[in-house]
């Protein structure tokens, strides 16, 4: 085969185009990061002083840390626990306990208080029972929890599937029991997935406006809303929302330095085919334990609602329901479609110049935005607006929307975009180029159908998370413009959770579809599963 020219090549023909590609990428930089420079600008430009060391800074300052210590060490608990049961032991209904433990993943948080509120009130199904008050602090650590360890299950499943049994074997053979090898060494071996985990969760938490709103708890993300709705106080806002972005970073930092000096191990070829037996009352509290956060956090939520529906059928349960469905259905699409088409180019950036720095640092810049609590980028959109007279918030609002969108989901089509690049082989380029197709067929023939299930995946996980998003919908949405989410949010704050269960249970169902596609797809790249240890106890 003869040699290609460089020029001729795909590679080569970006590259040729290099200062324009770049003007492109640092202009989609500037553009989801404008944002949080609007945001971090007002901790210098406020007049009267720094709102966020105030007592009212302070206490929802204070509200937002005490509820991540709480939720991220209950998070940690069930979620590394249940998936070193599920992928380490053996025990009755495993396999669907494995699939089942991320089903809470599929339902909004602030729908899971909603129904226990319902159920815990003087005139709901509980009532008359002894049972702790839910609307406080450790009421909305609770609701999170159910909501976020699945954060912390998935990273640790992913992990310790793909851990080498050596070392299980090697602890087992100098006279460890089962349980004090798995503390000892598989999970300390697993500290940077756990991590990982842990600040994806505590990212949520910190972020979360709904349950913290609804149960009265004072955190940065309802200061936020009651600074900005409350007294119109924008530049007060933007102070607490710098704070929650700080707390963000602060998380991402943490969990980069855990992973910095340790490489993953390559234990495909090493791993055993055996799993640790569990005696009969063991896989009994082990089945148990692993049903609980399902069952309190997945069952009773849609048993709750799918209750309520028959109930639903005054005016104000479906009036409006249609529309906002609609509303949800198009914006969603199209931030969908934007971000996937954005994420693409993005991710070409960074295949042909990923020995540049400075090309890496914009791209990680312009990907920074899913560590970003939806209201710290919807207050620095609405300061960037305030100062912008010439931009009405009113012909400009669902743009608006899908501007956060953007900002805030970029992160996930581009992951998506990347690692479905990462299949190409350079030599796939070459022979389609040596074969006499432009740079364009190339595309379309050879990139497009290996990378498609990996763009349409992060699409579908964008619409999922667009159709959820609370916080920066309710501070961006035109007047009289109502989204699934919002309408469940004004429905259930209104006390008609009856009202809300038809909006409710779509979105569930929607995001339960979303976790079934999504665990068929990486089920199908796992390896078989190991064989049982007979072991007497663990």
């Amino acid at each position: 085969m003869p040699p290609i020219a460089p020029s001729t090549s795909l590679t080569g023909l970006v590259r040729r185009r290099v200062p324009a590609g770049r003007i492109a990428i640092f202009g989609l930089a500037l553009f989801t990061a404008a944002p949080i420079v609007a945001v971090l600008a007002s901790l210098f430009t406020r007049t009267g002083g720094l709102y966020l060391a105030s007592a009212n800074g302070l206490s929802y300052l204070s509200g937002t840390l005490t509820l991540c210590l709480l939720v991220g060490g209950a998070a940690i608990l069930i979620g590394a626990a249940s998936a070193a049961l599920v992928t380490l032991t053996e025990f009755p209904g495993r396999r669907f306990l494995s699939i089942a433990l991320v089903l809470p993943f599929a339902i909004p948080s602030y729908i899971v208080a909603y129904t226990y509120a319902d159920l815990l009130s003087p005139f709901g199904a509980l009532r008359g029972l002894s049972l702790p008050e839910i609307r406080n602090l450790p009421g909305v650590a609770f609701i999170l929890t159910l909501g976020v360890y699945p954060y912390v299950y998935l990273a640790m499943r992913a992990d310790l599937s793909a851990r080498s049994d050596a070392y299980l074997q090697a602890a087992r053979s100098l006279g460890a029991a089962p349980g004090a090898a798995l503390r000892r060494v598989i999970i300390p071996l697993s500290r940077p997935a756990l991590a990982g985990g842990l600040a994806l969760a505590l990212m949520e938490t910190a972020a979360d406006y709904g349950v913290a709103d609804y149960f009265g708890v004072k955190t940065l993300s309802t200061g936020i809303f009651r600074t900005w709705y409350g007294l119109g106080d924008l530049p007060s806002a933007s102070q607490l929302a710098a704070g929650l972005f700080l707390i963000a970073m602060l998380l991402v930092l943490l969990e980069q330095i855990n992973r910095r000096g340790r490489s993953s191990e390559s234990a495909r070829a090493l791993r055993g085919d055996q799993r640790i037996k569990l005696s009969p009352v063991h896989a009994a509290a082990a089945a148990v334990f692993c049903l609980l956060p399902i069952h309190f956090g997945f069952l009773i939520p849609v048993i709750t609602l799918l209750a309520a529906l028959p109930d639903a059928t005054s005016v104000g349960a479906t009036r409006g329901l249609g529309a906002s469905i609609l509303n949800t259905g198009l914006t969603a699409g199209a931030g969908a479609v934007l971000i996937s088409f954005l994420a693409i180019i993005l991710a070409y950036a960074a295949r042909n110049q990923s020995r540049n720095r400075a090309t890496s640092a914009v791209i990680r810049i312009a990907t920074l935005g899913y560590a970003l609590p939806g209201a710290v980028i919807a207050i620095g959109i609405l300061t960037i607006v305030n100062s912008a007279p010439f931009i009405s918030t009113v012909s400009a609002g669902v743009f608006l929307l899908i501007y956060a969108y953007t900002a805030r989901f970029l992160t996930i089509g581009y992951n998506s975009a990347s690692s479905g690049l990462s299949r190409v082989s350079p030599d796939m380029e070459a022979v389609s180029r040596s074969l006499g197709a432009s740079p364009q067929r190339t595309v379309t023939a050879v990139h497009f159908p290996l990378c498609r299930s990996a763009i349409v995946a992060g699409a579908l996980i964008i619409f999922i998370d667009i159709a959820k998003e609370l916080p920066a919908t309710l501070l961006l949405r035109p007047f009289d413009y109502e989204t699934v989410a919002t309408r469940v949010y004004r429905l259930a704050s209104d006390e008609r959770l009856t009202d809300a269960s038809p909006a409710a249970l779509a979105l569930i169902l929607i995001g339960s579809i979303a976790v079934f596609l999504l665990e068929g797809a990486s089920r199908k790249k796992r390896y078989a599963p190991k064989e049982a240890i007979t072991q007497s106890q663990i």
